[in-house]
C-alpha cells in the first residue's frame, strides 16, 4: 500500500503542476489578447475621431499616421472624400455655366417680346412670350438654388440660430414696416442648427417672408429639443392653409398667396434643403391662428 500512496502523491503533484501551468498559460494568452484588442481598438478610435473631425469640417482628409493594417482603408476613404468634393464642385460649376450661357438668349427673347408688345395687334402674344421667359428664368434660379444649398457631402456644419433669425426679422421689419409685425423669438441663447449658414438663411428667409406677408400682426419662431431630435417652428396669425391644400402646397409651382406674382418655388426650395439634411418639414395649424411650418431634425 505504501508504494501506491507514493504514486498517488506523485500523480497529485503532477496534476497540480499541470493546473498551474495551464492556468499561467491561459492568463498569458488572455493578457496578450487584451493587449491586442486594446491596441486595435485604440487605432480604430483614432480613425473614428478623425472621421468626426472631417464631418465637422475641421479637416479635409484622414492622416496617414495609422497602422499598416488600416492604411488601405484610410486611403480608400481619402479617395472617396476627394472624389465627392471634386464632383460637387464640378456639379455646381456646370450649373453656373449653364445659367450664364442661358442669360444671353433669355435677354434677347426679353428684348424681342418688348418690341412685339409695342404693336397693338401682338400684345397678347407678347404677354405669353414674356410670361414664359419669366418662368424659364425662375426655373433656372430654382435649380441653381437647389444645387448650391443642399447639404455638402459628409461635412456637418453648425450655425448659431438666434443671430440668423434676428438678422432676418430686422430686415423684414423694415420691409413690412406698415404692418407693425410683432416677432416673438422663443429661442435658447446658444442653440445651434446642423446646417450650412447659406442654406439656413435661404430656408428661414423663405419661411419668415411668407409669415410676415400673410400674418395679421404676429409671427413667432421657436426651437425645442427632445430625445427624438430638435424642432424649429415658424408660425403666424394669418389665414392659415386649409387641410385639403397642405399636401400640395409644398410642391413646386404651388403658392400660398396667389394675389402676388411669382412661380411658387420658394417653399419647394425650402423642402429640398430640409430633406437634403435628413430633416422633415410639416405644415399644420398654429395656436396663433395661422399656419405653422415645423422642421424636425433627427437626433444626431
Amino acid at each position: 500500500m505504501q508504494p501506491l500512496r507514493g504514486y498517488q502523491e506523485t500523480i497529485d503533484g503532477l496534476r497540480r503542476k499541470l493546473y498551474l501551468g495551464f492556468g499561467a498559460a491561459l492568463a498569458v494568452l488572455l493578457g496578450l489578447l487584451w493587449m491586442g484588442l486594446t491596441w486595435g481598438l485604440r487605432a480604430l478610435r483614432g480613425l473614428s475621431q478623425e472621421l468626426d473631425q472631417v464631418e465637422a469640417g475641421v479637416r479635409d482628409s484622414l492622416s496617414e499616421e495609422h497602422p499598416s493594417e488600416l492604411l488601405r482603408l484610410t486611403d480608400s476613404l481619402n479617395r472617396l472624400l476627394r472624389s465627392e468634393r471634386e464632383q460637387r464642385i464640378r456639379y455646381r460649376d456646370s450649373l453656373d455655366d449653364l445659367a450664364h450661357s442661358l442669360k444671353t438668349p433669355l435677354a434677347v427673347l426679353q428684348g424681342v417680346s418688348e418690341n412685339i408688345a409695342k404693336r397693338t395687334e401682338d400684345v397678347e402674344q407678347a404677354w405669353v412670350l414674356q410670361s414664359q421667359i419669366e418662368r424659364m428664368s425662375q426655373q433656372i434660379g430654382y435649380q441653381l438654388q437647389r444645387a448650391s444649398l443642399r447639404k455638402s457631402g459628409l461635412v456637418r456644419h453648425h450655425v448659431m440660430l438666434r443671430p440668423v433669425v434676428e438678422s432676418l426679422c430686422n430686415t423684414l421689419d423694415k420691409v413690412y414696416r406698415d404692418k407693425q409685425v410683432k416677432a416673438t423669438l422663443d429661442l435658447p441663447e446658444h442653440c445651434q442648427v446642423h446646417m450650412e449658414e447659406g442654406a439656413l438663411l435661404e430656408m428661414l428667409g423663405n419661411l419668415l417672408e411668407n409669415a410676415y406677408r400673410l400674418c395679421l400682426s404676429e409671427v413667432r419662431v421657436s426651437f425645442t429639443r427632445s430625445a427624438d431630435g430638435d424642432e424649429l417652428c415658424v408660425e403666424d396669425d394669418g389665414p392659415g392653409v386649409p387641410q385639403s391644400q397642405r399636401a400640395r402646397i409644398l410642391e413646386r409651382g404651388e403658392r400660398l398667396d396667389r394675389q402676388n406674382p411669382g412661380q411658387g418655388i420658394g417653399l419647394a426650395v425650402v423642402k429640398d434643403i430640409i430633406e437634403s439634411y435628413g430633416a422633415q418639414l410639416t405644415l399644420g395649424d398654429s395656436p396663433l391662428g395661422g399656419a405653422a411650418f415645423r422642421i424636425h431634425f433627427l437626433a444626431q
